[in-house]
């Protein structure tokens, strides 16, 4: 029997179970990486910002309400997730361009 991904995140969420985060994972990250790779334009980043939505998913498992749809909270908190490293990426360049003058 195919668990549906909210019955998947119950489960990780009360019994740790590295089998169903490991099918979460497996179902959504093609989906994650391409709307971070849509966000950010760079390879290496859109993977740092995928492996950052599945800890959030992986925090977050036991408070989601029972009727979140797990593939758009996934892309909302990508789409988050990579606004937050774009502007992360921009502050450090910017602090490096100072300290390079």
């Amino acid at each position: 029997m195919t668990l549906n991904d909210m019955e998947l995140v119950r489960q990780y969420a009360l019994t740790q179970s590295e089998e169903a985060f490991a099918t979460l994972v497996s179902r959504h990250v093609n989906l994650v990486y391409t709307v971070a790779l849509r966000q950010v334009g760079d390879t290496h980043l859109a993977e740092e910002v995928t492996q950052t939505v599945f800890v959030i998913l992986a925090r977050k498992a036991g408070s989601l309400s029972p009727k979140t749809v797990v593939s758009g909270w996934l892309c909302q908190t990508a789409r988050y997730a990579a606004a937050k490293a774009r502007t992360m990426q921009h502050r450090r360049q910017n602090r490096e361009q100072e300290a390079y003058m």
